[in-house]
């Protein structure tokens, strides 16, 4: 918002007080520039933007790692696909006690 003295009331001042003449009024008050607008800024921090770049780096990722289902594949499809019941059982806790607490 701009305020400035260029208003009529101070040409009305003027003529009304017989003081002066509303030429010698406009001529005296302080002439206000218009005011460039100001443009609205946004900056981006280095660590903003580096979660930026991580974040396309994963988008392009593919949701699967078809390299190792392969493997995994041929492994249960040979019969040499073991996997220790200690294993299991570790997975399992762990799993179990992720979802109790989350």
């Amino acid at each position: 918002m701009n305020i400035s003295d260029n208003s009529p009331i101070h040409d009305l001042a003027g003529l009304l007080s017989g003081l002066r003449d509303a030429t010698a009024v406009k001529a005296q008050a302080p002439k206000v520039q218009p005011k460039t607008e100001n443009e609205d800024q946004v900056r981006i921090s280095t660590r903003a933007k580096e979660f930026q770049r991580a974040y396309e780096l994963i988008a392009q990722a593919p949701d699967i790692r078809a390299d190792k289902v392969a493997q995994l594949q041929e492994a249960i499809q040979t019969g040499t696909y073991n996997v220790r019941g200690e294993q299991v059982a570790n997975k399992l806790i762990s799993h179990t006690i992720l979802d109790a607490i989350l």
